[in-house]
């Protein structure tokens, strides 16, 4: 029972199909149909020069969404505590410390058992999926934040769970190998060639 290695992405330059370049984006960002669409129109429309673009364009994209696509991409993420792993993404799987075949101990499963409540009241209030930049926290320390944002408006709740989508792809991001080419570091600020 080992963690998965981090996934390796080809150069944005060399993503000329739809299909392709979903396949890329779904590494960052979940799989979002609406939201790859819309990055890959705009980067036929002026080539990506690297993925750091692609996700700062993100938050445009997902702004001009209408409702709908905007719930499709938010809920594209996996639950907090989602119990099945083999339905959970290589990064999702390691953001939230998931190992296939790992017995959970008494207090994990405590954990989990009140984060499908939490998870569940979440959605009947805003209709989506609640959505955190784990940032190797522990689970435990994420139900207090979960209730408390429940007090939040929707349009605040969404605009904190989109915010925490596109962190969670620039920390994605920095993990990530780029094949071919030279390799490149990512931080906050922008990749660089080394």
């Amino acid at each position: 029972t080992t963690m998965p290695a981090a996934p390796t992405l080809p150069p944005v330059s060399s993503l000329k199909t739809l299909e392709d370049f979903t396949k890329a984006v779904s590494t960052l960002f979940e799989p979002a149909p609406p939201l790859a669409k819309a990055l890959f129109e705009a980067h036929e429309a002026k080539a990506f020069p690297d993925y750091l673009s692609v996700i700062d364009a993100a938050k445009d994209k997902i702004a001009n969404m209408n409702a709908e696509e905007k719930l499709e991409v938010i809920n594209a993420h996996p639950r907090i505590g989602q119990k099945d792993a083999k339905k959970l993404s290589t990064f999702s799987k390691m953001e939230q410390g998931v190992t296939e075949g790992k017995k959970l101990s008494a207090e994990e499963e405590k954990v989990l058992e009140e984060f499908a409540k939490v998870n569940e009241e979440y959605e009947q209030i805003f209709g989506f999926k609640f959505i955190i930049f784990v940032n190797g926290r522990p689970k435990k320390d994420l139900l207090p934040i979960a209730r408390q944002r429940m007090k939040n408006t929707k349009d605040q709740e969404l605009s904190t769970g989109i915010q925490a989508m596109l962190d969670i792809a620039k920390d994605r991001l920095k993990k990530v190998k780029i094949s071919g080419g030279a390799p490149q570091t990512c931080s906050l600020f922008g990749c660089n060639v080394m």
